[in-house]
């Protein structure tokens, strides 16, 4: 089946929690986006339109196998130039996995601004469950535009104003009630638990709720109170059933929970112990609790009087790592740097100068003095550099830092993230599944405690980004390009034959077009005196062509 969707990118006010955000960026004029929908297995058409005035955009499907697709991937610098104003592009996928996931600007660090929606792919269900609900994003809120956030989050991370429930907050919350230019408080997120058939061994209706974390720089703690939540899915992967009471979700992750509702033995005669009718449902983010409401009876307003579960932050995260277990097996061969050492990069920070004015975070390889932020020209893609390159470094466009590997089509290789910066990063590796083999709270790790196996592996050949998806470290230069099987890469798209490298040159001129005018990129802030400052015209390096976010 072949599923199309057609989606325009414009400039509108945002009220996601009753103050005003006049610089929202929106899929359709919603916020979140609309959701995209298909079968495991279906071709998927999405058309995406760009009416923004001030920024080009490209759209990024978080965690989907782009197998042979690597130009649709959506990163601004390495698959393709970002949209300009007035253009279009179509971005066409397979779904080769299912489960839950989202989609996002991968411009900068635009998402935060409003550009995010959820993706859900369906596919066989490793648990039994009676209705699922509707995707649920939890994401953090500034009330202004990230663009405007960068310089802050140098010295840590932007200010968080407010955690959103599927788009909707109550800044009131943290403002003693008073709030200047307040609009309407949007209504509460609440969910309804109703009209499913009953598990007929317990007697318990049972939900399937799908859980993505969209924010710019939070993770978060999710649990409902009185409810047990058991986790069958992680970032499109069926795991075996566990329970818990809480689970900690990081930026860009997906759990997929199953939740048991309250057993109704007889309509007439209540049971032994009465389940609260009304439960909150908590998102903990640092020191305080977002709320939302489950409720029984879609007819009460009343808020909840029940108690929330006892909650560590530790325990959240380590009782779900140390029960994730694959529903089918995933075995991972001997590393080809198994008998050297693991590719070793440390997250350092690094004041930003000259082409990397701003930069602030970097990966560095273990054992040198070299600190180069990611750094991406988006008029000037890695995909239209593949064909005039050898694995030569001096054959790479000027100024790229090159780091040649000598492996073969189906090695696999040891990374190992060590040392890092600005406190827990969670890294996002675009095109792979990858195995996380060992994770520890210091430096040390043991290469002997690897379990080997030699499984059959079809490796994608392509290039692929790796950053952090802490928005504003990864345009600030917390990211990497990993090329693979560059020969076979040419093979699918060989130059001057390739309707794709062919759409990617006309996308590019159309970009390269419209930026040649700086005034036509963001204008940065107003101040007082309202005249709007344009730094793309002081600077050649700016915020919107630095990094893939």
């Amino acid at each position: 089946v072949t599923r199309v969707y057609y989606l325009n990118v414009t400039d509108g006010p945002i009220n996601a929690n009753g103050l005003d955000f006049s610089q929202g960026k929106l899929f359709n004029g919603t916020f979140p986006g609309p959701l995209i929908g298909a079968c495991w297995g279906d071709t998927v058409i999405i058309h995406v339109r760009n009416h923004l005035q001030y920024n080009g955009t490209s759209i990024h499907w978080h965690g989907l196998r782009q197998w042979q697709t690597m130009h649709m991937d959506g990163v601004n610098g390495l698959t393709q130039c970002p949209i300009a104003l007035g253009s279009e592009f179509m971005y066409n996928w397979t779904a080769m996995q299912y489960g839950s996931s989202w989609y996002h600007s991968h411009y900068s660090v635009q998402y935060a601004d409003g550009l995010q929606a959820p993706i859900t792919i369906h596919g066989p269900t490793s648990y039994p469950y009676d209705i699922a609900i509707e995707p649920i994003t939890i994401t953090d809120w500034a009330n202004n535009s990230a663009f405007q956030n960068i310089a802050p989050i140098r010295g840590g991370r932007a200010d968080t104003m407010d955690v959103l429930l599927n788009g909707t907050g109550d800044i009131t919350r943290f403002t003693g009630g008073q709030t200047k230019n307040t609009d309407t408080i949007p209504p509460r997120f609440e969910l309804s638990f109703d009209d499913a058939a009953p598990n007929p061994m317990t007697g318990a209706k049972r939900y399937l709720l799908r859980l993505i974390n969209t924010s710019f720089g939070n993770s978060f703690i999710f649990a409902i109170d009185n409810h047990t939540l058991t986790v069958v899915e992680t970032d499109f992967v069926p795991v075996h059933n566990f329970n818990t009471t809480s689970i900690l979700v990081a930026i860009g992750q997906r759990y997929n929970i199953i939740v048991e509702a309250t057993p109704i033995v007889n309509v007439l005669l209540p049971p032994p112990v009465l389940s609260p009718r009304t439960s909150f449902y908590h998102v903990d983010q640092n020191a305080y609790m977002k709320t939302g409401v489950l409720r029984y009876d879609k007819t009460s307003t009343t808020d909840p009087t029940t108690i929330g579960w006892n909650i560590s932050d530790t325990d959240s995260d380590k009782s779900i790592n140390d029960q994730l277990n694959p529903v089918l097996q995933w075995s991972v061969q001997k590393p080809a740097n198994w008998d050297n050492s693991p590719e070793v990069f440390n997250i350092v920070q690094t004041n930003g100068e000259g082409q990397y004015a701003t930069a602030f975070v970097a990966f560095q390889r273990n054992g040198s003095t070299d600190v180069n932020p990611f750094q991406t020209t988006y008029g000037n893609p890695t995909f239209l550099n593949l064909d005039n390159v050898s694995q030569e470094c001096d054959e790479w466009p000027a100024g790229w830092f090159v780091v040649p590997e000598n492996y073969t089509d189906n090695d696999w290789i040891f990374l190992v993230i060590d040392k890092p910066k600005l406190g827990p990063h969670p890294i996002h590796l675009h095109g792979h599944d990858f195995a996380i083999i060992q994770q520890s709270d210091n430096s040390s790790f043991d290469i002997k405690k690897f379990n080997q196996n030699q499984p059959d592996v079809n490796f994608p050949r392509r290039v692929w980004l790796m950053h952090c998806h802490i928005a504003g470290h990864a345009s600030g230069g917390l990211s990497l390009q990993i090329m693979e099987r560059h020969k076979a890469a040419n093979g699918i798209w060989p130059p001057g034959n390739s309707d794709a490298l062919n759409e990617a040159h006309k996308l590019c001129a159309s970009w390269n077009s419209w930026s040649y005018d700086c005034k036509n990129l963001w204008p940065g802030n107003t101040g007082n005196s309202q005249k709007a400052e344009y730094p793309s015209c002081e600077d050649s390096t700016n915020v919107q062509n630095d990094s893939g976010v």
